[in-house]
This record gives C-alpha cells, sequence and structure tokens, in this order.
C-alpha cells in the first residue's frame, strides 16, 4: 500500500511528538527532587488549671420562711358586763404599747360588790373584837373562882368561837380583795408592746367571763421558722440536741423584697424544734429578730418586718478549718475532679464535696493541697492521657470571674 508524501509527512511529524514526549518523561523521572521527610508532630491538648489550698471557710446554706409573730394570743374577757369604752382596741391594725388601756367594761356592779365586801369586813372585824374581849373575860373569870385557865376546856376559854371570828374577818378580808381584782379586770390593759390582729367586740355589747375580745400579737419580737435538712445543719455545724452555743455561732441574714428593692435583717437562732418533719425529713429552725416594728437610722427606706412576710434566709455556720475552695467549673460529674500529676498527665479523683453554689464547690476530703486541678473542658478525656499545662494564673486565656474570684482567695 502506498502513502501519499502528504501523509508521510503527518505520520512522521506525529511520531517526532510522541518520541519527544517519551524523552521528556523520562528526564522528568530520572532527575525529579527527592521530597523532604519531616516529623509529623503530636497536638496535647491545653489543660489550663488552678492550685488546690486548703483554707479556713464557714459553709453557707440558704432557707426561707414566713414571719410570724413571737407572742400570738386572744385577748379573754376575765369579767362579765357591758362594754363602755373603746381604746386601744378601735380598728384592726392599731399598735398599743404594755399597760395602754384596751378597752372598759362597765364596773357598776363590781363598785357595789367592793361596798358590801367592805361592810363584811368592818362586821366581821366587829365581831372578832368582841371574841377576844370575850375570851379574856373568861380567862378573868376563872382566875376569880381559883380555876387554873390553862387547865380549863377549849369551850370554858371561847377558843372556838376566837377562832370562828377570825376565820370570819379573813373571808371577808378574801372576798374584799376579789371584788377589787374584778374591778381592776373591768379595765383591760395590754399585756405587752403589741398590734390588733382582730377585734371581736364593739361598745354596747355585752360580754361574759371567758368571751373573746380581741386577737393581738407582740410587736417586740418576730420569728421565722426556717427549714433545713439533716445535710444543711451538718454543714452549718449544727448537732440536734438544741445546742444553744452551736445556734449562737450560726449568722443569719434574712432579706425581702420590697417595691422592687431588696431589705436585709439580722437574726438569731433561738431554737431548733423538737421533731422532724415526716412528709419531707427536714428539721424547723426559729430564726427570731428583736424590735422589728423600731425604724433604723441606718435604712429610713425598709419596711417593718410584718407576720404573713415571705422571706429568704442566708445562714452561715462556723468555720471549718481545711476546705478547698473550687471554680464550679473544675466538678465533673458528681463528686469527680481532674487533676494533672507531676508528668502533666490526667488523673481522674473522686473527692468528697461539702457543698457548692452558683460559682463554686467546696471540697471536704480526697484532694491533696497543692494539687493541680484542670478548670477547663478537654475533648476526650482520658485516664493517663498526656496534656499541655498552663497555671490559670499565667493563662493569656480570658479567665472567668469564678477563676479568678478563687485567685484572688487563694493569694490572700
Amino acid at each position: 500500500m502506498k502513502f501519499s508524501p502528504k501523509a508521510k509527512k503527518e505520520a512522521f511529524i506525529v511520531f517526532a511528538t510522541l518520541a519527544a514526549g517519551v524523552v521528556v518523561a523520562s528526564m522528568l523521572f530520572v532527575f525529579k527532587p527527592a521530597a523532604e521527610k519531616q516529623q509529623v508532630k503530636e497536638v496535647l491538648s491545653l489543660a489550663e488549671f488552678v492550685r488546690a489550698k486548703k483554707q479556713p471557710l464557714s459553709m453557707t446554706v440558704h432557707s426561707q420562711g414566713s414571719v410570724s409573730a413571737k407572742i400570738n394570743i386572744n385577748l379573754v374577757a376575765e369579767v362579765s358586763g357591758r362594754i363602755v369604752h373603746m381604746a386601744g382596741l378601735k380598728y384592726n391594725g392599731g399598735f398599743f404599747k404594755k399597760g395602754d388601756l384596751l378597752l372598759n367594761i362597765d364596773n357598776t356592779d363590781y363598785l357595789l360588790a367592793i361596798t358590801r365586801s367592805q361592810a363584811q369586813v368592818a362586821g366581821a372585824k366587829q365581831q372578832l373584837v368582841k371574841a377576844e374581849t370575850e375570851a379574856a373575860q373568861a380567862r378573868y373569870d376563872l382566875k376569880q373562882i381559883g380555876r387554873n385557865p390553862s387547865k380549863s376546856t377549849a369551850y370554858a376559854l371561847r377558843e372556838p368561837h376566837l377562832a370562828e371570828a377570825r376565820a370570819n374577818l379573813l373571808a371577808a378580808e378574801a372576798d374584799l380583795k376579789i371584788s377589787q381584782l374584778k374591778m381592776q379586770r373591768t379595765r383591760m390593759k395590754a399585756p405587752f408592746n403589741g398590734r390588733v390582729v382582730s377585734k371581736s367586740v364593739d361598745i354596747g355589747q355585752y360580754v361574759s367571763t371567758g368571751t373573746v375580745l380581741a386577737s393581738i400579737y407582740s410587736t417586740d419580737a418576730v420569728q421565722v421558722r426556717l427549714p433545713l435538712s439533716l445535710y444543711q445543719t451538718e454543714l452549718l455545724g449544727i448537732s440536734l440536741d438544741n445546742n444553744q452555743s452551736q445556734l449562737q455561732a450560726v449568722n443569719v441574714e434574712l432579706s425581702s423584697e420590697y417595691f422592687s428593692t431588696r431589705h436585709y435583717w439580722q437574726a438569731k437562732l433561738s431554737h431548733m424544734e423538737a421533731v422532724l418533719n415526716e412528709r419531707n425529713r427536714l428539721v424547723y429552725f426559729i430564726a427570731e429578730v428583736e424590735h422589728p416594728y423600731v425604724r433604723d437610722a441606718r435604712y429610713p427606706e425598709r419596711p417593718f418586718l410584718t407576720p404573713g412576710m415571705f422571706i429568704k434566709a442566708k445562714l452561715v455556720g462556723a468555720e471549718k478549718k481545711a476546705v478547698i475552695k473550687l471554680p464550679g467549673a473544675s466538678l465533673r460529674r458528681e463528686n469527680e475532679l481532674w487533676v494533672l500529676d507531676e508528668n502533666d498527665k490526667l488523673i481522674k479523683k473522686t473527692t468528697e464535696i461539702y457543698t457548692k453554689d452558683a460559682q463554686f464547690i467546696y471540697v471536704k476530703s480526697g484532694l491533696q493541697e497543692g494539687a493541680r486541678v484542670i478548670i477547663n473542658a478537654i475533648d476526650y478525656p482520658l485516664q493517663g492521657m498526656q496534656l499541655r499545662s498552663v497555671s490559670a494564673m499565667h493563662s493569656s486565656a480570658t479567665r472567668s470571674p469564678q477563676v479568678e474570684a478563687v485567685q484572688k482567695t487563694t493569694s490572700e
């Protein structure tokens, strides 16, 4: 088969191009640059830590309750009669001082009873004088006839008559005192500084002995019933034997919101109730505030601590000597912490926690002083994994207020 000169020329060009490509490829393969081998570096997770330091701290617990009067009584009529005057019991909510007149009951009958009793006393005195005279005369008569009075009978000496006259005088005087006492009870006076909760009677109403006149309470002190769990009482250092020294060592701060402003009062634990609540197993403590209706010049806008007011309470217990305070972020699950050993390896520690709040945890045991506690999150944490450590004190990363507060506490 014969090819034309044009076809031969094109075939030659194709062959030459292929040959040139093979030569170039061979040269590139032979003279290619050698790749530089580099060692792959392992990237370690960063662990930011704080040092554990034991220090004396007081545990704080929170509770709440309602204000109630320390003394709250029903005022009861001690005599019968018609009410003729209302003084301190004019209206509900009124204040009164100890000894103030609250109301008057008509005393006409009792004035007459006193007059009658006074007459009975005068008559009994006259009878006693007569009996004493007759007894003296009897002794004299016996001596005149030569008889020894000491050997005579008591009747001959008129001793029973004398004893009866003396007893009648004592009875008459007792009746007089009773009449005078009833007279005093027609004027009902305040037994303490207080306030009227509700009155049940008014002017013109007849009341009998035992009738409830009003409900009143003392303004000298109020109390708040605070429920605490057994765990909280342990944090405060209080045992269940009502130890007064332990109760007095607890600082109690009460607070309540009034017109969008929170106000505070200092209180003292007076006692704890005798039994635990059967439903929730809580023990109730009574916190008292004295003179809740006295205006304090330091807090002119603070309202009176009125019964029925809802109160929040912060209780700070006795100081515990060896507590480790850490940021809340250091707690992993339940009571587990992560620490760094001397080789910067992660160690998981199970500790005993006193308590925790919004910012911190308080470790009781299971952590040595000086241990480096990890406070940041680590991806896929494994026991013994190698980490890259940095102190939170010198970290250039932004630190949380929790960490800064702990650092400040530690440095102090």
